[in-house]
């Protein structure tokens, strides 16, 4: 069994992760985690950054068999660009809109009735279920869903907020995982990086 703990930033604008080998104990380093996702057509590749962008293209739009029915990340945000309403952005921000049934199939926000839409707790559990998978891809031995995993939320966000995040990441196949506000997991990484010279630095 490994003994990775993976962290999780479900951000509005980016997606990014972090992991550490507690086999390492105090003096393990954390470490970044790139992301395999599409950049354009044929490239493929892992970048620091997931872009949490959904791109719903039409049925004729891009080559066939060259996608789902949706796309994740560097490349979604590209050709979303292009055609805007088509694409699902910020999804953490809808999640903790109160005014927005937040289950319902509402984004993109102002699309047409042509384009297949989805629930912020849906494109949440997509972008967590792409994270999971290039973990999963890139560590065959040690898959994400059997992890101990922190997906961090903001302090802002309600009990609902916070009750869909678990729906999502659930959806997404994770197991085992908590939540945690941003502002505690900076104050954590502030400390575990001071944790010898803590009184100097504050």
């Amino acid at each position: 069994m490994s003994d990775f703990l993976v962290g999780i930033d479900l951000g509005t604008s980016n997606c990014a992760v972090a992991y550490v080998d507690a086999a390492g104990g105090l003096d393990a380093p954390v470490l970044d985690f790139p992301i395999v996702q599409t950049v354009r057509p044929a490239d493929i590749r892992p970048l620091p950054l997931l872009p949490s962008t959904i791109y719903l293209p039409h049925p004729n739009e891009l080559p066939p068999d060259s996608f789902t029915s949706h796309i994740v990340g560097e490349f979604a945000r590209w050709q979303g660009a292009r055609v805007p309403l088509r694409l699902v952005t910020s999804a953490k921000s809808w999640l903790s809109h109160s005014g927005v049934d937040r289950t319902a199939a509402i984004l993109p926000w102002g699309a047409s009735t042509d384009v297949e839409k989805m629930s912020p707790v849906e494109a949440s559990s997509r972008l967590l279920l792409h994270i999971r998978n290039a973990w999963n891809q890139a560590h065959p031995n040690a898959p994400l869903e059997t992890l101990d995993a922190v997906i961090t939320v903001p302090a802002s966000f309600d009990e609902i907020a916070r009750a869909l995040t678990v729906t999502a990441a659930r959806r997404a196949g994770f197991e085992k995982f908590t939540l945690l506000e941003e502002p505690q997991a900076a104050f954590y990484d502030f400390t575990a990086r001071h944790r010898r010279d803590l009184a100097s630095a504050t």
